[in-house]
C-alpha cells in the first residue's frame, strides 16, 4: 500500500541514503519508510538519476560491470521492497541512469544492436526467445551444467538510452530479459502497450518467474490472435516442458520445427525428439514393469535390481501377492532380494521381516488358500465365492491373506474394524497408510466427506515421517478429489501437484495419467482453460487409443470453451467427445445441455438419454451427482419442451434438497436449476414468476421494494427491480458474446431510475456476480444480500469492539508496516504485534460485537480461492486467515466486520455460490461486513472506516453509512478506491 505523508525525519534522510552515510540500522528504517511514502519515491527518484549520470560520465558504458540478477520470490512482495533489500538499491540506479542519459547524448547515432541484444555472442544463454525483432537472432542454446550463471554483458546504457528516447520501451524490455532482468524487463513492458509481440514478452517474464501457467494463458491469447506466431510457439513448448508435459511440448516444438526457420527448426526437431524419447522411455519402463510384476507374482522370474529402483512402489505392490501366493520356501526365498532392495529405498526391515515370517510358516497347508488367493488376485472366480473363501481364512488364521482378499474382493467397506485391525499388526507404513485411505473411502461413500478430510489429513501428515511415495501419491490424489467434490479448488490443486510429485517420485508412469485429469478438471473449475487444456491433451497424448478418456478429455474442453462463450469451439470439442458410442460423462452431458441453447444438433437428444441411463446404471456416481444429471437433462430439455424441462428441474431442486449442505453436488444442482428456471421466466417476460423464483430460491420473501435482482448465464442476463413505488420492472437480454469482465453499466439505466428514490437498496445478485464492485453507482446506498437468517444476538453478549492491529507479517512477505494503531478502543480489545494470530483473532472474534482488522490483504490461489488476511504467524506458522476457516467458527455476538484490507472482498469466481471471506464472516454469524475489492491506501483506511462505523453507531442503516461517508470521500477527490467498498447483510 503506497501513501503520501508529510516531511517527517525519515523523509530528510532520504539524500544520506543514496549518499551512503547511514548506519545498517538508521538505512533500513528509511528503506522501509520509503516502501510506503510516494513524496520521498518521487525524490529518490530524482538522486539516483544524477548519481546515476555522474557515474556514466566516470567511466565508459562498455565496461561497467553487470547489477546481480534480482532474487525472485513467489511471495507477495511489493517492488519496492526487493530494491530496499539492496544495499546500494543497483537494479534502480541503472533504470534511472538509462533514463537521464536521455538528455545528454547525441541524438543522431541508432543504437547498435550488438550491443543491446548480444547478437554477435557465439552462444545464448537463454532458452527462451524475445518477440523484438532486433532480439530474435538464432545462437545455439548454452546450458549450464555447473548451476553457475553464464557471463553477461553488461547493460548498454547508452544504447539505452537512445532506445528510450524514441519511447521503444519494447525493446528496452526485450534487452533486460536476455540479461534475465525479469523486474526490469516487467516494468518496461508495463509501458509499452499491448499486443500480440508485448503479450508474448510478458509471458517470458511469467516464464522467468516460474509461473508456467500464466504464461500458458498469455501464450494462448498471442496464438489466438496470431495462430502461427513463431516466438510464442517457441516459448509455448518450453512452458509446457516446465509441467513435465513432455508429449504436448514435443508436439508444439515439432509445430516449431515446421516452420523452417533457419537455427530455430533444427534446435526446435531435437527438443521434440528428445522430449519424445523420454515420455517414451517412461512408458515403456512403466509397461515393463507391470509384465515384470506379473511374472514376479506367478513366480517365473524376479525383476533386476535397477528396475525395482526405477519403479519401487509398483513392485512393492506387486510383492506382497507375490509373497502370499508362494506355495514353496524356495519362492518365498527367492523373494527375499527384492525385499531388501525396496527396504533399502523405503527404509526399515518390514518387507524382508515379512518374507521371514512367510518362509518359517507351515507353506504345504497354506498352499490350498493361496492358489485360491492367486485366482481372487486375477480377478478370477472362486468356487464358494468369496465370503467362503474369507471365511476359510478366518478359520485358518491366515491373517495376511486374509488382509490381501478383503482388498482384493472390494469389500473393506463391509469388514472396515476388521481391515484395521489386520492393517494395525503389520506395523507396516503402507499397509497403514492403506488403512487410512480405505476408511477414508468409505466416509466419502458414506456422505461423510468433512470426515474424510480429516483422516486423509492425518494420513498425507504421515507422509512427511514415513514417505512411501506411491501410497502417498494416492492419498494425496484422493484428497485432491475429494476437495474437487467440496468444491475447494486450491487446496484440491495443491494436493493433485503433491500427487503428480510422489508419482514421478516413484516412476509411477500410469498413475500419473490420473493426476493430469484431475487438474486438468480443476484448471477448468478455476477458468484456467489454457492450463486446462494443457494437462488434459498431455493425458490423451499418452493414452490416445483410450475412447473413454478421448471423451473425458473433449468434453472437460469443450466446458472450458463454454465458460470463455467459444461456441463453435465447444461444439467442435463435444463433438469429437462423442465420437466414442455410448459414452458419456457428467460434464459432457452440461455441455450437451448448454448447446441445447447455443448451438444444437440433431444427434443429441439421443445421445443424451442413452448416456444418463447409462452413467445412472454404472453404479459409480458420487453421491448428489444423480441430481446434477437430472438438472442436465431438464436443462437440455427446457428449450424443445419448457413444461417437461421445468418439472425435470424441479425435480432436480427436490433430489438436492435429500442431501446435506455440505454436498457440493446437491447445491449445484439446485442453483443450476433455478438459473435455468429464472432464465427461462425472463425470456417469456414472466418477470412476477421470475421474482417468485428468486424469493424462493433465497428461502424466503424479499423486500416488495427497492430491490434489484440480477443473474448472468453464459450469454443472458435476468435483473429485476422494484423501486420505492413496488412495481415490478423487468430486463432480459441474450446477446453476450464474451465473458463478463465488468459489471459496471450491466443494470440498464431505465431500470436505475426507478432505485433512485430509495433510501437503501438490497442487492440479491447470483453467483457470479455476488461481491462485484461497480454494480450499482456510488452515490446510491446498496448491499449485497446473503440467503440465510437473520442472526439473533444473545441478549447476554454485552457490546465488544475487537481491533486487530499492527500484525507482524511474516518477514518472507516482505509486506511494508502499516499505520500503528495505538492504545486499545475504549472498552475494547485490541490484538497487536505477537498476539495477532490467526488463531486468537478466531477465539477472540467468537465474542465480539464489532471485529476490525486492519492488516493486509492479499490473493494467493495457492492457499485460498478468495483473499485472505496477512496475519502474525502463530506457533504452527501459519499466517493466514481464509475464507475456509471464518466459515467454520461461529461468532456469537453477530458482529459488524470492517475488514480494512486490501482486496478482502476478493470473490472467487464460481458458479454455484458466492464465495469470499465477506461472505465467510456471515455464514458464520456476522450481521453486517464492510470490506473492498481493490488495494486501499494505508494513511486513507483507518479514517475512512471509523468514519463509516461512527455513522453506523449513530444510528444508519449501514448501506446509507457507508454511501454517505464515501460520497463525502469522493468530494474531496484523490480517493477513488472509496468506491470499491462494499457492504454485505
Amino acid at each position: 500500500m503506497k501513501r503520501r505523508c508529510l516531511v517527517t525525519d525519515a523523509c530528510q534522510r532520504v539524500h544520506a541514503l543514496v549518499d551512503g552515510e547511514l548506519g545498517p540500522e538508521e538505512a533500513q528504517r528509511v528503506r522501509l519508510h520509503l516502501a510506503t511514502c510516494a513524496t520521498c519515491q518521487e525524490e529518490l527518484g530524482r538522486l539516483l538519476q544524477l548519481k546515476a549520470l555522474a557515474q556514466e560520465l566516470k567511466a565508459p558504458v562498455e565496461t561497467r560491470a553487470p547489477a546481480a540478477p534480482p532474487q525472485r520470490s513467489r511471495a507477495f512482495r511489493p517492488r519496492w521492497s526487493r530494491y530496499a533489500r539492496r544495499g546500494g538499491l543497483g537494479l534502480l540506479v541503472t533504470v534511472m541512469a538509462s533514463a537521464a542519459l536521455v538528455f545528454l547524448l547525441p541524438r543522431a547515432r541508432e543504437p547498435r544492436a550488438e550491443l543491446l541484444w548480444m547478437t554477435d555472442a557465439p552462444t545464448r544463454s537463454l532458452e527462451l526467445r524475445s518477440s523484438y525483432p532486433g532480439a530474435d537472432v538464432y545462437h545455439p542454446y548454452e546450458t549450464l551444467r555447473a548451476g553457475g550463471s553464464s557471463t553477461q554483458q553488461p547493460v548498454p546504457l547508452a544504447e539505452m538510452a537512445r532506445l528510450e528516447e524514441k519511447g521503444d520501451f519494447r525493446g528496452i524490455a526485450a534487452a533486460y530479459l536476455l540479461r534475465k532482468d525479469v523486474e526490469s524487463a516487467a516494468a518496461y513492458l508495463a509501458r509499452a502497450g499491448d499486443s500480440p509481440e508485448v503479450e508474448a514478452e510478458r509471458a517470458v517474464v511469467e516464464l522467468l518467474r516460474g509461473d508456467a501457467p500464466e504464461a500458458l494463458r498469455r501464450l494462448e491469447d498471442v496464438l489466438e490472435r496470431v495462430p502461427r506466431h513463431p516466438q510464442a510457439m517457441w516459448n509455448r513448448a518450453l512452458a509446457l516442458a516446465q509441467l513435465s508435459l513432455e508429449l504436448t511440448a514435443s508436439e508444439q516444438f515439432e509445430a516449431v520445427a515446421a516452420l523452417g526457420e533457419p537455427g530455430w527448426s533444427d534446435e526446435a526437431r531435437r527438443r521434440a525428439e528428445e522430449l519424445r524419447a523420454r515420455a517414451t522411455q517412461e512408458r515403456e519402463s512403466w509397461q515393463g514393469a507391470l509384465k515384470a510384476g506379473d511374472a514376479m507374482r506367478a513366480h517365473t522370474a524376479v525383476p533386476s535390481t535397477e528396475e525395482l529402483q526405477r519403479h519401487p512402489g509398483l513392485f512393492r505392490l506387486y510383492f506382497y501377492d507375490a509373497l502370499r501366493t508362494a506355495r514353496t520356501v524356495e519362492q518365498v526365498r527367492a523373494l527375499f532380494p527384492v525385499a531388501e532392495t525396496l527396504d533399502t529405498l523405503d527404509g526399515g526391515t518390514v518387507m524382508r521381516d515379512a518374507v521371514r515370517r512367510t518362509e518359517a510358516s507351515d507353506l504345504r497347508r497354506r498352499t490350498p488358500l493361496a492358489e485360491d488367493y492367486a485366482r481372487l488376485a486375477r480377478r478370477e472366480p472362486l468356487q464358494g465365492g468369496v465370503p467362503a473363501f474369507l471365511a476359510r481364512l478366518r478359520a485358518a488364521r491366515e491373517e495376511e491373506l486374509l488382509l490381501g482378499a478383503l482388498l482384493h474382493a472390494g469389500v473393506v467397506d463391509k469388514h472396515l474394524e476388521e481391515y484395521q485391525r489386520l492393517t494395525a499388526a503389520t506395523r507396516d507404513p503402507w499397509f497403514l497408510l492403506l488403512s487410512e485411505q480405505e476408511h477414508a473411502k468409505v466416509l466419502a461413500s458414506r456422505g461423510e466427506l468433512l470426515q474424510a478430510e480429516q483422516r486423509l489429513l492425518g494420513a498425507v501428515k504421515q507422509c512427511g515421517e514415513t514417505p512411501v511415495a506411491y501410497r502417498c501419491a494416492q492419498l494425496e490424489r484422493q484428497l485432491a478429489a475429494l476437495y474437487r467434490q467440496l468444491h475447494r479448488p486450491a487446496e484440491a490443486v495443491r494436493h493433485a501437484q503433491a500427487a503428480w510429485q510422489w508419482s514421478r517420485k516413484d516412476g509411477a508412469w500410469g498413475q500419473e495419467l490420473v493426476v493430469l485429469l484431475e487438474l486438468g478438471q480443476l484448471s477448468r473449475f478455476r477458468h484456467q482453460p489454457a492450463l486446462a487444456r494443457s494437462y488434459l491433451y498431455e493425458a490423451l497424448a499418452r493414452e490416445p487409443k483410450s475412447c473413454a478418456l478421448k471423451h473425458f478429455v473433449f468434453a472437460n474442453s469443450a466446458s472450458a470453451h463454454l465458460n470463455a462463450l467459444e461456441v463453435d469451439e465447444a461444439r467442435r470439442s463435444i463433438d469429437m467427445a462423442l465420437q466414442c458410442p455410448d459414452t458419456l460423462t457428467a460434464s459432457g452431458a452440461q455441455v450437451l445441455a448448454d448447446l441445447a441453447r447455443l448451438r444444437p444438433s440433431p444427434g443429441d437428444a439421443e445421445r443424451l438419454e442413452k448416456g444418463l441411463a447409462a452413467l445412472r446404471g454404472s453404479g459409480r456416481l458420487e453421491a448428489g451427482q444423480s441430481a446434477l444429471l437430472t438438472q442436465s437433462e431438464g436443462r437440455f430439455l427446457l428449450e424443445r419442451d419448457r413444461a417437461a424441462g421445468e418439472a425435470l428441474l424441479r425435480r432436480a431442486i427436490s433430489e438436492s434438497e435429500q442431501f446435506p449442505r455440505s454436498n457440493v453436488n446437491a447445491r449445484k444442482a439446485r442453483t443450476y436449476s433455478y438459473t435455468s428456471l429464472l432464465l427461462a421466466a425472463g425470456k417469456a417476460r414472466e418477470f412476477d414468476k421470475a421474482f417468485a423464483l428468486l424469493s424462493e430460491e433465497l428461502g424466503g420473501a424479499l423486500p416488495e421494494r427497492c430491490i434489484l435482482g440480477v443473474t448472468v448465464d453464459d450469454e443472458r442476463t435476468l435483473v429485476l427491480v422494484r423501486g420505492a413505488d413496488g412495481q415490478l420492472q423487468g430486463w432480459y437480454d441474450a446477446s453476450r458474446t464474451a465473458p463478463l469482465r465488468s459489471v459496471e453499466g450491466l443494470i440498464p439505466g431505465e431500470l436505475l431510475m426507478p432505485l433512485r428514490a430509495c433510501e437503501r437498496i438490497v442487492v440479491a445478485a447470483r453467483p457470479p456476480l455476488h461481491g462485484r464492485a461497480g454494480l450499482l453507482p456510488a452515490d446510491m446506498a446498496w448491499s449485497y444480500f446473503l440467503p440465510r437468517p437473520a442472526p439473533v444476538v444473545a441478549p447476554a453478549v454485552p457490546p465488544r469492539r475487537l481491533v486487530v492491529a499492527d500484525v507482524e507479517p511474516p518477514p518472507g512477505l516482505s509486506l511494508a508496516p502499516l499505520g500503528a494503531w495505538g492504545p486499545p478502543p475504549p472498552g475494547g480489545v485490541l490484538l497487536s504485534g505477537s498476539a495477532a494470530t490467526p488463531g486468537r483473532v478466531l477465539e477472540a472474534m467468537t465474542k465480539a460485537t464489532e471485529v476490525e482488522i486492519h492488516a493486509h490483504g492479499l490473493i494467493n490461489l495457492e492457499v485460498s480461492d478468495a483473499s485472505l488476511l496477512v496475519l502474525t504467524p502463530g506457533p504452527d506458522g501459519r499466517y493466514a486467515l481464509t475464507a475456509g476457516e471464518v466459515r467454520s467458527r461461529r461468532l456469537g455476538g453477530a458482529p459488524l466486520v470492517i475488514l480494512a484490507a486490501c482486496r478482502a472482498a476478493h470473490t472467487s469466481p464460481t458458479s454455484h455460490e458466492p464465495f469470499s471471506l465477506p461472505v465467510a464472516f456471515l455464514e458464520a454469524g456476522a450481521r453486517a461486513v464492510l470490506a473492498a475489492t481493490v488495494d486501499i491506501p494505508d494513511a486513507q483506511a483507518v479514517r475512512f472506516f471509523e468514519g463509516v462505523r461512527s455513522r453506523i453507531q449513530a444510528g444508519q442503516p449501514v448501506a446509507v453509512a457507508l454511501r454517505d461517508e464515501r460520497v463525502v470521500w469522493m468530494e474531496r477527490g484523490g480517493a477513488d478506491w472509496v468506491r470499491a467498498v462494499l457492504a454485505f447483510e
